[in-house]
């Protein structure tokens, strides 16, 4: 799948809504550590008011959060064919989806991330664009990956080498506050099973839309669509990190945010069938504001350890390992 980035033409009478970012996430099954960088452009590239958003945030287990997120204005973001660079974060995709790289430098953290992916899988989709709020969402999902690279963080060093990896693409137009949103989830296993699940909601998440569990195992992929998916949650934890920290000041009453401790997933079509659980152990939101006109929206970062179970594509699977649900609204 070749690729590139979305942004819009002089022309467009949409630039007020654009919105575009590069992710990578990597999980250490050997210490627990899960990291999460994004680098992401919020209205006119070209307007004064647009911002970009770098951010870089690691788990460790038994210890929290490390890393933030540095704002800036949307004309300081380097770019080219598929990168997104702010002065301390950076995301890259070679545009034929060969290799992705992740780098963040945020000495006041002490953090400093280099990491690289390859793939390892097939590809788990082609090109997506779908309705979203006002406008439009377009997703590009990228193979498994097998990441190595280091992650300095306060006090030390963790070295990956064959670590699991994920990274997407997203674009589009709409307005931060529309009332829309999502709930997302990677879960990868250190014996190659990987399950991506997407479904759009209401800002709410009391009404959904299009549902996808995308299951890929021994180089077999297999996909659940809308009835054929049940999500089921339980539990209650509240964010132990949020940012950007100015932004975060401004919505105190966010601070109390309902989100689950547990996550259930049953998806079966008939021939193929899987039981997933999820337990969170952590969550960190980032508060998204919209440049263009007033309105906000907020990001959740669930991130923990699953066990799956289940029979795709005529193999078994009972799988353990690490993931992160992200919920948008």
């Amino acid at each position: 799948m070749r690729d590139h980035l979305r942004r819009p033409p002089a022309n467009d009478p949409s630039r007020g809504a654009y919105k575009e970012w590069l992710h990578v996430n990597a999980f250490d099954h050997e210490t627990g550590v899960i990291a999460l960088v994004n680098v992401s452009v919020h209205g006119d590239p070209d307007a004064q008011a647009s911002r970009a958003v770098g951010a870089a945030l690691v788990h460790v287990p038994g210890v929290g959060w490390a890393g933030n997120a540095e704002v800036v204005p949307a004309n300081a973001v380097g770019t080219d064919v598929l990168t997104l660079a702010t002065a301390g974060v950076a995301v890259a995709v070679d545009p034929s989806g060969a290799r992705v790289a992740a780098r963040a430098r945020l000495p006041r953290d002490q953090v400093d991330l280099s990491l690289e992916g390859v793939p390892v899988g097939p590809e788990l989709s082609a090109t997506s664009v779908m309705p979203f709020g006002s406008g439009h969402l377009g997703w590009a999902v990228y193979p498994r990956l097998s990441v190595a690279g280091t992650l300095g963080l306060p006090g030390r060093t963790v070295t990956m080498d064959g670590a699991g990896g994920y990274a997407d693409h997203n674009w589009g137009r709409w307005w931060w506050g529309d009332d829309a949103g999502w709930d997302w989830a990677c879960w990868h296993a250190p014996d190659g099973v990987l399950v991506v699940f997407s479904r759009m909601t209401n800002r709410a998440h009391t009404t959904t839309g299009l549902v996808l569990l995308t299951v890929e195992v021994r180089g077999r992929v297999v996909r659940f669509v809308d009835d054929q998916v049940l999500v089921e949650t339980s539990g209650r934890l509240w964010p132990s990190r949020r940012l950007p920290g100015a932004l975060a000041a401004l919505h105190t009453d966010r601070t109390a945010e309902r989100l689950p401790s547990r996550v259930v997933v049953h998806a079966s079509n008939g021939f193929d069938a899987l039981d997933l659980e999820f337990d969170v152990r952590d969550v960190a939101q980032l508060v998204m504001a919209e440049p263009a006109q007033p309105g906000f929206a907020f990001l959740h970062e669930l991130v923990g350890a699953f066990r799956c179970v289940g029979l795709i594509a005529g193999v078994r699977v009972d799988s353990v390992g690490l993931g992160v649900v992200e919920r948008a609204g």
